[in-house]
């Protein structure tokens, strides 16, 4: 992990002049086990590095204990009208929820809870982002063998979080707490919008690469052996679980 991210610059040479467009100094195109690239910001690599080993060793000690380990993809970003802070509420509600429904023989790997630090004053971006979960999913032979399941999360995900029923989803965003304290009228209505219509994994651009990572590690491991794909509660049909879709931080 840690030589994979010290050849930052190798591999943006090697992607090309149309990918180093892409990724401006101080990023660089950075390689994974699974051969997906990010733009990513090398002065991120040892806390990525060391963020990796820590999360293994999470993953390790739950298999110890017998337990089966469940992904949960959920947007953290505000972007299209979210809000960070209620979207890492969301994270930690769907992995208890998920966690409850299972029992106790499965435990749910929360994304929202291994947060970078800042480095040299600057925010972790997206790419950096992936570039660890994509080690974390992937695994150290790119065999995804640290999941049993992965779960995107889907608009009842959010619903049930909000605690909205089947009739007035968006009166019932509109009424929760951190839509309330939001004073611009603008942005108060992306909050609904977004919360209302486009809540779910499928608008996040780090879930898309998440889903591709998962096809990747799917299409190594033999039919009856793949890592177990949800959306949204939904077991998603073969194949819905064998196509890609647009990347998201990916560099291509």
């Amino acid at each position: 992990m840690r030589a994979a991210l010290a050849l930052a610059a190798v591999g943006l040479a090697l992607a090309g002049p149309a990918a180093a467009a892409e990724c401006p100094p101080p990023r660089a195109v950075t390689a994974t086990v699974l051969g997906m690239k990010y733009c990513a910001d090398p002065a991120f690599g040892a806390v990525i590095a060391e963020r990796v080993q820590k999360i293994r060793a999470d993953v390790r000690a739950q298999r110890q204990a017998g337990r089966l380990v469940v992904y949960a993809s959920t947007p953290i970003s505000p972007r299209g009208g979210g809000d960070t802070t209620v979207n890492l509420g969301v994270a930690a509600s769907v992995k208890a929820r998920l966690e409850k429904e299972y029992g106790g023989a499965v435990w749910v790997l929360d994304p929202g809870a291994y947060q970078l630090p800042d480095t040299n004053g600057r925010a972790a971006g997206g790419g950096d982002y992936m570039v660890m979960w994509t080690e974390i999913l992937g695994g150290e032979d790119g065999g995804g063998r640290d999941f049993d399941m992965v779960h995107f999360t889907g608009p009842g995900d959010m619903r049930a979080f909000f605690g909205c029923g089947r009739e007035d989803v968006s009166g019932c965003v509109a009424r929760h707490p951190a839509a309330v304290a939001i004073a611009d009228p603008a942005r108060r209505q992306a909050f609904v919008r977004y919360y209302t219509l486009r809540a779910s994994s499928a608008y996040s651009t780090g879930a898309h690469d998440e889903w591709n990572i998962v096809v990747k590690v799917n299409r190594k491991r033999p039919i009856g052996d793949q890592v177990a794909v949800f959306f949204d509660g939904r077991a998603v049909s073969p194949a819905e679980m064998d196509a890609e879709i647009a990347p998201g931080y990916e560099v291509r």
